[in-house]
């Protein structure tokens, strides 16, 4: 029996859920990994500059997420990264990751909630992590990106006892299916 190996990106303007929603995704796996974009991006130390202020520092984050998913998927994980990930990211990644790894599908997943409840959730984030106006600037950044609705899940009403149900589309949903080599 083959077992289905899943690389799920879970994206989304700050603000979201994509750190609570993909913790619990990974660890509702027996065999998982989490990569967190962010934790990706501030290993730069030297010469920082913000992915959306420097293509050349996206890029590299992009490949040591693609990297890292291909070393914990030849381990035999399910690996859920965490990162804000346009349509164009997840395309290179996509390239990367499949020249590398058959019997693979990946799952893209863009957590949406309209801006009031965005800037409602941030002001409720420690303020070390409060994103501010850079919540709104990340969704008009994926509405002018022409991101596929089929690929939004509107969090804009959901609770934490909701999260579970959340998983269960997010796993289930043919819908968030980016690449199938299957």
């Amino acid at each position: 029996m083959n077992i289905i190996q899943r690389i799920y990106i879970i994206s989304g303007p700050a603000g979201v859920g994509k750190s609570t929603t993909s913790k619990m995704l990974a660890e509702s796996f027996e065999h998982s990994a989490y990569i967190e974009g962010d934790v990706i991006n501030h290993m730069v130390v030297g010469g920082y500059l913000p992915p959306w202020e420097s293509e050349a520092s996206l890029e590299l984050v992009w490949k040591n997420i693609a990297d890292l998913s291909i070393n914990f998927i030849e381990a035999g994980k399910n690996v859920v990264i965490d990162y804000v990930a346009f349509p164009e990211e997840v395309e290179l990644f996509s390239q990367r990751v499949s020249s590398q790894m058959p019997d693979l599908e990946i799952m893209y997943v863009v957590l949406w909630a309209d801006r009031d409840e965005l800037l409602k959730r941030d002001a409720e984030r420690i303020k070390d992590h409060q994103m501010g106006g850079r919540c709104l600037e990340l969704v008009q950044e994926f509405e002018e990106k022409g991101l596929k609705q089929r690929y939004l899940y509107d969090t804009t009403h959901t609770e934490l006892s909701n999260l579970d149900q959340i998983m269960k589309e997010i796993k289930s949903n043919s819908a968030f299916v980016y690449l199938s080599l299957l």
